[in-house]
């Protein structure tokens, strides 16, 4: 099965899914994570403070980069030889909401998504290929659990997409584990699912490891993004796992639970 996952920003995927994308690639299927906003000037635990705020953006966006880089790097070490070229990654290179929208950076969760925000079209318009090319069997989505914008703008454009496609969202971390409305904004997202009659269940996928073991490997593989959390955060995300003794919980409609290949 070809899995497209979209990741608003470089880490997302990584922060939420390395679990899981380690279990999907261990089962040979092919995995393609797409960034979607990876113009940013946000690196708070960098040195991007002092640089001239004219090349802030590029020398940002490159250094997210070379996190993104070497977690695929990572991913790949940890897999048997004739796996290892089933992880690929791709970006929209979109600006994220403080740039794009002219907000600050305390606003991201509390600014309601814009109907018609041209990120939205781009985003359908990557979908529409990536399913046209066949590297979209099944699509997996933020929750936006936090109500960060970025998050909340892909989940509305990839919409249109989880009716057909067999579809998972993901807990966003670290919102899931830190957001006060998390918890509110899953059950509303539920709900929402079935009312339009296609109610989402609960998946969980592991490494195969014991819990403590999934742990440590996680935090490994969060902390390459050096320049987005430090150790504290790093523990936060990786320690959530122990929620599900070592597994990452997604929630799936009816096309995801009955692709065998998916679920077993």
């Amino acid at each position: 099965m070809k899995i497209l996952i979209l990741s608003p920003h470089r880490d997302d995927a990584a922060f939420s899914l390395s679990l899981a994308i380690t279990n999907w690639l261990t089962a040979r299927h092919t995995v393609t994570v797409l960034n979607v906003f990876t113009r940013s000037r946000f690196a708070p635990y960098s040195d991007a403070a002092f640089v001239h705020e004219n090349d802030e953006l590029s020398y940002v966006s490159a250094m997210r980069l070379r996190e993104d880089e070497l977690w695929v790097r990572r991913i790949k070490e940890t897999l048997p030889k004739g796996h290892k070229n089933n992880l690929h990654m791709f970006d929209l290179n979109l600006k994220d909401a403080p740039i794009r929208l002219r907000i600050p950076l305390e606003a991201v969760n509390t600014t309601p998504v814009n109907p018609a925000d041209p990120s939205i079209e781009k985003i359908r318009k990557a979908l529409t290929r990536h399913a046209a090319e066949g590297t979209m069997q099944a699509i997996v989505i933020p929750a936006a659990l936090g109500n960060h914008i970025d998050h909340l703008t892909i989940r509305e454009a990839a919409a249109p997409f989880t009716e057909q496609l067999p579809t998972a969202f993901y807990e966003d971390l670290p919102y899931v584990a830190t957001h006060p409305a998390a918890t509110t904004d899953l059950e509303a997202l539920r709900a929402a699912a079935t009312e339009r009659n296609e109610p989402l269940t609960d998946i969980l996928y592991n490494t195969n490891e014991p819990t403590a073991e999934a742990i440590t490997r996680k935090r490994k593989l969060v902390l390459n993004y050096a320049s987005q959390i430090d150790d504290a955060a790093g523990d936060v995300i990786a320690n959530f796992a122990a929620t599900y003794n070592g597994a990452e919980r997604l929630w799936a409609n009816h096309q995801w639970l009955t692709a065998p290949q998916l679920v077993n």
